[in-house]
């Protein structure tokens, strides 16, 4: 799933169009747009604090199946119905093991390494602006 809400939508679109032989499905929840409460915590441990909201879209379908139903789910940030969309339906596609290996082989790899290096170049370019603080002690005697 963290490949599917974080991946291009371009991608999922047609990774998802490359299976001409894709079960037909229908939504238990079209694509919606919502606001959710972000939570922290003061040092990890502390106490809950609200730190702000975000705005995600969700998607829920129902894909019948030779063995019977099977549901796919999805959130991903900002307003993308088409995104959440498709995202959902690979998700219950990825649950049927005739889909399940191509699907991972040709779509879930490439966006997962894809994603990697997205990080990889992110770390490279703060690396550059990271400064480094210390505290040196006095070493006077009390």
């Amino acid at each position: 799933m963290r490949a599917f809400a974080l991946g291009e939508e371009a991608t999922l679109v047609k990774g998802l169009a490359s299976f001409p032989a894709c079960p037909p499905y229908t939504f238990l929840r079209r694509p919606e747009a919502g606001m959710l409460m972000l939570e922290g915590r003061a040092g990890n441990s502390g106490r809950r604090f609200n730190f702000g909201e975000m705005l995600v879209t969700r998607c829920a379908v129902r894909m019948a199946t030779a063995d019977g139903e099977v549901s796919g789910h999805a959130y991903v940030a900002g307003n993308r119905p088409r995104h959440a969309e498709a995202a959902a339906v690979l998700d219950a596609l990825m649950q049927q093991p005739e889909y399940a290996k191509r699907l991972d082989r040709e779509l879930v790899a490439p966006l997962l390494t894809a994603l990697e290096a997205a990080r990889r170049r992110t770390a490279a370019e703060t690396a550059g602006t990271r400064v480094d603080f210390f505290t040196m002690a006095r070493g006077e005697d009390a």
